[in-house]
């Protein structure tokens, strides 16, 4: 069937009708074997149903799967010993590596095992220096000592449970085989050595190391594992990096280190016996530990199905749902290799995909496939085999990746093996394509070396700091490549979307680099304060060669004299991004492709030769039709002359000659335009054709920045039209279209530069969990004058932050009172300590806080010196291959130093920025804002984390329920189950711990004592109220600026609003006291509240706005305090999760804030309220004026509200009423009218 059958075609197939006569339990005891055979010949078992698939393939592996937990280690000083190494080569690299793998191992294996590293070290280093090779050579080493009661004791308390373990595992006798998985290369060369020395406990064992090699040969991985297959040893110390590897069945695995990812969880089960033992070793208390267990234990059928076809076939299977795994690498081969390593490299982030990593690829690349609805109860194998005649197994992938081929692999002895070489040849395959997305690589993020240094106040300007600015690695990266005689060039199609007549024609051109740029999504230009959007498109890759490639630089160069407008010119090894025009009827929607669209042929190498032979040239003006032919699409010159002046042609004048009157305003004093020209023009000796018609053209504006909304005020030209003769003009040979978008060219490459930038910082940091377009926005200072900024994802931020401190000091401190509470939280949200946090992670680099400007602007290039380096050290990413010795010296050099350059921006200045320390604070609560719009909570946590908010133990969410210590109190006070169900029938929701809801409705003269429960519900319940607003709000009003969304926040969680909407839902009449005083001062309140309240109602009969009708009624604070704790009577109830209080807050406050509350509404005079949003946009030029029977409303002179002034209505309210609501309709009125913030720069 193999040979004969499957080699054809699926349409060259005959049909084959098979009987099978079997047991009637067949159908209903399938095994997975029946499932892999309907694969495997494509066929379908007749009476074998969706449900007895799905059942088997659910079946959980049969085995044995346990968690053994183990104190924390001690912490210990720091010896003598290495005091004395890093007083004798604090710089020395050698010794460095020395001290961190010591520190990891005494953490990881005690100080015994930590005194083997220096054994180890000192036959392995021939760089250390003589007095530090004598100082270990003498070093005096004792013996372990497993005894934790004994003084003596020199190992972890981790190393003993393993030890425990491994003594259990004596039982298995000769057939006992088992595998430890480590983190790092060291600690498994340093577990074997501490296992061989404990003979009397361990004398079974027979410990060999297993550790991985960053290239596509596992000859020496295989030769190991046949020692474990035929018994020469019986346990491997093993790092992740073999996991996929063809390891035997064994009956014990364990793993001594975790790792947070479901595959390798896979792995860990396909190299267990049926009924043998998993056993994870986990810390006691520690939550990521535990997070890691919970990731792993509770899975979906889906993924349960799955990781049986791990178990049960090497093929493996396409996963139904998306698999969870942690994407930071696990650098355990990277510690002392030597040797070759293939990799490919992310030309955006800098990481590397090495073969080890490839086959974890194949699970997460985007698929062209889609499986049909009722087909997830059939094995979809991933993998396919076959075997040569050799002996020798070969692979290849099913599964279908952006229309890329799927060959053969080359031959292996293994299966793993030619996996791995599949795998890594289809990475290579669609990273030629630049199909391989930054999500592909592991995660590499380097805090920068300075993080703890905090600079100081500059000088020049007041309340800020001097940083350095960052630009992307993607340009240090692509300098990498070389330049060989057929260049491979990567296109990205730069289209502009024109929409309206007033914005005229762009035509594509296409963006050429040396490496794949990532996908970057649509954005904004603006014309006039008009968006217009900018498309990058990716298309085919293509090789030019050097010829064509010369063509293309020389007419970037030529391009970029005409954009700047002054002389420019590189070379072309110094060139990082290139520049072509297309067809002039091409169009990315008339060309049809399923796959990437191809472009090489449609390149407009006419155009490329016109400008390169010449610049300008004459205009042909035989007649006026022949002179309209040649000036459509056309830029006129009235000079002969590159920099100068262009004007579009608008249309060939007829009616008019050099010798009519001019129609210029500016030029009535002459009588003609020859007469012009004899008085003006240098050289004039006359026309040849007196009578030739004249062009009437416009002029085309010189550079704008077109990513700020509106670039200053417009300026209207005094004549919109001028006439030129023709005779005495240029035509430049680049299409008036093309240039349009070649003056877009430095806008468009800032964009790119920011979300390249935007990518390296969600890859790195933040595990590309937030949404880009919010992460750009979260980065965005005000001062940057783009159409987004930071400013309310910084609000959402802020309540989310107050939020997650205020439930963590709530499980940490059960005992502390509110007060110490406080003092506790500030410590974490305080502005000075979200500053710190942002530079120990390295954010200033990355925060874009000033507007683009094309002065010392140039296009993506090296200086002379470094292209030249660049040319001595790049290399071609096929075939990257190089030892860590060149990895750690060169690479270093041509990523940080090129780099480097480019920061300079060629001038020798490293590039720097001012910021302000609330910037900066600013800046990350926006990011958790952005995180928590992006993904929830879940995923705003994992940010706050990133962004070093100090959360110890704290991993996701339902760590806070599994930490709490919170227990109710036990209070004299009972109340009847009647109270309870009234209570939750206005709440909306079930209190499953009623006993919070009695310490929250109980006041202290009820119990005579002062409560701390009630004061900590109170505290969580103001957090949960402040957050459930401003959520509320932010989505509510989605154009409303941040001053606003303060004001209405302001409003709706102020005592006097809460008190109202207590007394409304009847929630008072449940709060217990004892207290005659206060029960007056409620009743007295209820009184007047509902007076206000009909009062109100009866006006709004009449039309007029429901408002704040209880603003003037003081409220018991009581009442407001009552709210806030039921809410954390609720949140702790539901074990620290927001779903009753999100039901109390849906029911209770959602409809009292829409009907009563808005900006038209709040009590402050409505021309305070306006006034206090213009000044929160930083405008100084505004007022409020009355001309004859109007009122206006102005900004910069520019009327936002008018209103005629009536009897009996106040004009001046009702004028600020309307500017209000034209500001939350057009809330980009004020970033297009005002520029106030450019004169305070």
């Amino acid at each position: 069937m193999k040979n004969f059958y499957m080699v054809l075609e699926p349409s060259s197939r005959p049909h084959i009708l098979a009987g099978l006569f079997a047991p009637t339990s067949f159908c209903s005891n399938v095994t997975f074997n029946s499932l892999v055979l309907e694969t495997t010949l494509g066929c379908k078992i007749y009476g074998l149903t969706a449900e007895s698939r799905t059942k088997c393939l659910v079946e959980p592996f049969p085995v044995r799967e346990s968690v053994v937990i183990y104190d924390t280690p001690q912490l210990l000083p720091t010896t003598p010993l290495v005091r004395q190494l890093r007083s004798l080569s604090p710089n020395d690299p050698s010794v460095r590596r020395l001290l961190k793998n010591y520190q990891h191992t005494l953490s990881q294996l005690g100080p015994f095992a930590a005194d083997l590293v220096w054994r180890r070290e000192t036959e392995q280093i021939d760089c250390l220096s003589p007095e530090i090779w004598q100082l270990l050579k003498d070093m005096e080493f004792t013996s372990p000592n497993i005894d934790i009661s004994s003084p003596n004791f020199n190992v972890t308390p981790k190393v003993l449970k393993l030890v425990q373990i491994l003594k259990c595992c004596q039982g298995f006798g000769d057939g006992f085989r088992g595998v430890v998985f480590v983190h790092r290369r060291i600690v498994a060369h340093i577990l074997m050595q501490l296992l061989s020395s404990l003979d009397s406990e361990l004398g079974f064992l027979r410990v060999r190391v297993l550790v991985g090699a960053r290239n596509l040969d596992t000859s020496p991985q295989d030769n190991v594992i046949r020692l474990l297959e035929n018994g020469s040893c019986n346990l491997l110390i093993a790092t992740k990096s073999v996991e996929d590897l063809d390891l035997p069945k064994v009956s014990v695995l364990i793993k001594f280190d975790l790792f947070d990812s479901q595959l390798s969880h896979a792995r860990v089960l396909s190299h267990s016996l049926g009924a043998g033992h998993i056993i994870s070793m986990v810390e006691r208390g520690n939550s990521a530990h535990s997070t890691i267990v919970s990731h792993l234990s509770n899975l979906s059928p889906r993924l349960r199905a799955w990781m049986n076809t791990h178990c049960w076939t090497p093929q493996s299977s396409i996963a139904r749902e998306t698999l969870f795994t942690d994407r930071n690498p696990y650098f355990s081969d990277s510690d002392q290799e030597s040797g070759p390593a293939s990799f490919i490299r992310d030309p955006t982030t800098g990481s590397r995909l090495y073969p080890q990593d490839a086959v974890n690829a194949m699970y997460f690349l985007p698929s062209d496939e889609h499986n049909p609805a009722g087909e997830e109860s059939l094995y979809n194998p991933l993998f396919e085999f076959d075997v040569q005649d050799d002996g020798r197994f070969i692979c290849r992938i099913k599964r279908p990746f952006q229309s890329v081929p799927m060959p053969w692999s080359d031959p292996s002895l293994t299966k793993a093996g030619a996996r791995r070489m599949a795998a890594y040849d289809v990475c290579v395959r669609l990273q030629e394509q630049g199909l391989l997305g930054s999500g592909i690589f592991p995660t590499t993020w380097a805090i920068p070396s300075d993080n703890n240094a905090l600079p100081a106040i500059d000088p020049v300007i007041w309340g800020t700091r001097v940083y350095g600015k960052r630009l992307p690695a993607f340009w240090s990266n692509s300098a990498l490549v070389s330049l060989d005689p057929l260049t491979r060039l990567y296109p990205m199609i730069i289209s502009i979307e024109y929409k309206t007549n007033s914005i005229p024609p762009h035509a594509p051109l296409l963006l050429l680099t040396r490496q794949p740029l990532p996908d970057i999504p649509a954005f904004n230009v603006f014309f006039g304060g008009l968006p217009t959007r900018v498309n990058l498109t990716r298309a085919e890759p293509f090789s030019v060669d050097e010829h064509q490639f010369q063509d293309i630089h020389s007419y970037n160069d030529q391009l970029w004299r005409g954009v700047l407008n002054k002389p420019y010119s590189s070379t072309l090894h110094e060139t990082l991004a290139l520049y072509a025009p297309l067809e002039s009827d091409w169009s990315c929607k008339t060309a049809q492709s399923s796959g990437l669209l191809s472009v090489f042929s449609h390149i407009s190498w006419s155009s490329i030769s016109a400008t390169l032979e010449n610049w300008i040239v004459p205009l042909k003006c035989d007649n006026a039709e022949v002179l309209q032919k040649d000036t459509e699409d056309a830029l006129i010159q009235d000079r002969w002359t590159l920099y100068t002046r262009r004007y579009d042609a608008a249309v060939v004048r007829s009616d008019l000659t050099p010798l009519s009157k001019p129609l210029d305003p500016e030029l009535q004093g002459y009588e003609n335009l020859v007469e012009f020209c004899k008085a003006r023009r240098k050289g004039f000796e006359g026309l040849k054709d007196y009578k030739q018609p004249l062009l009437e053209v416009s002029r085309l504006p010189s550079f704008i920045d077109r990513l700020e909304p509106v670039a200053g005020p417009f300026t209207p030209s005094t004549t919109k039209h001028r006439y030129f003769i023709p005779e005495l003009c240029a035509k430049v040979t680049v299409p008036a279209s093309t240039f349009r978008t070649a003056l877009l060219l430095p806008c468009i490459m800032r964009r790119v530069d920011d979300f390249l930038l935007v990518k390296e910082l969600n890859a790195g940091l933040l595990s590309d969990c937030v949404s880009e377009k919010l992460l750009h926005a979260a980065i965005s200072a005000p001062s940057a004058g783009i159409e987004y900024d930071y400013e309310r994802l910084e609000l959402l931020g802020d309540a989310f932050l107050k939020l997650l401190s205020s439930i963590y000091i709530f499980v940490l401190y059960p005992k502390a009172d509110e007060a110490s509470m406080h003092n506790y939280r500030q410590a974490i949200i305080s502005n000075k300590s979200l500053w710190k946090n942002a530079i120990a992670v390295g954010l200033p680099a990355f925060v874009q806080s000033r507007p683009f400007s094309l002065k010392g602007w140039f296009p993506p290039r090296l200086s002379t010196s470094d292209a030249r380096e660049a040319r001595e050290s790049s290399t071609s990413f096929k075939t990257n291959t190089v030892s860590d010795d060149e990895k750690n010296a060169g690479e270093t050099k041509s990523q940080k130093d090129l780099s480097g350059s480019r920061l300079q921006n060629n001038k020798g200045k490293q590039p720097v920025q001012h910021l302000g320390d609330k910037a900066l604070a600013d800046v990350v609560e926006a990011i958790m804002g952005a995180a928590l719009l992006s993904g929830g909570i879940d995923v705003a946590l994992k940010a706050a984390k990133a962004l070093n908010i100090p959360l110890p133990n704290i991993e996701q969410w339902t760590d806070f329920g599994k930490r709490a210590q919170e227990s109710s109190k036990p209070v004299s006070v009972q109340i009847s189950s009647s109270k309870i169900e009234a209570i939750e029938a206005i709440v909306g929701c079930q209190f499953k711990r009623p006993q919070f809801l009695v310490q929250a409705l109980t006041h202290i003269s009820k119990t005579g004592v002062q409560s701390t429960t009630y004061e900590r519900l109170e505290f969580i319940g103001d957090a949960i109220l402040d957050f459930m607003v401003i959520r509320h709000v932010f989505h509510r009003y989605q154009q409303m600026g941040p001053g606003a969304l303060s004001l209405l926040k302001g409003v709706m969680v102020s005592n006097t609003t809460l008190a109202a909407v207590c007394v409304s839902s009847g929630l008072h009449h449940h709060l217990l006291f004892e207290s005659d005083k206060l029960a007056h001062d409620i009743r007295e309140y209820e009184y007047l509240l509902n007076r206000a309240r009909t009062e109100e109602y009866t006006l709004a009969e009449k039309g007029h706005s429901i408002g704040q009708f209880w603003h003037n009624i003081e409220s018991p604070k009581v009442l407001s305090d009552l709210l806030e704790s039921i809410l954390g009577a609720l949140y702790v109830s539901d074990q620290y999760t927001p779903v009753g209080a999100e039901a109390f807050f849906d029911k209770v406050f959602k409809p009292f804030y829409d009907r009563h509350i808005t900006l038209q509404t709040l009590s402050h005079h409505p021309k305070k309220i306006l006034f206090e949003l213009i000044q929160s946009k930083g405008c100084e030029n505004y007022s409020l004026d009355k001309e004859s029977n109007e009122y206006l409303v102005l900004v910069h002179n520019v009327v936002l509200a008018s209103t005629q002034d009536e009897t009996g209505i106040s004009g001046a309210k009702v004028a600020s009423c309307i500017g209000l609501y034209a500001l939350e309709g057009d809330p980009g009125f004020l970033t297009r009218t005002c520029d106030c913030w450019k004169k305070a720069k």
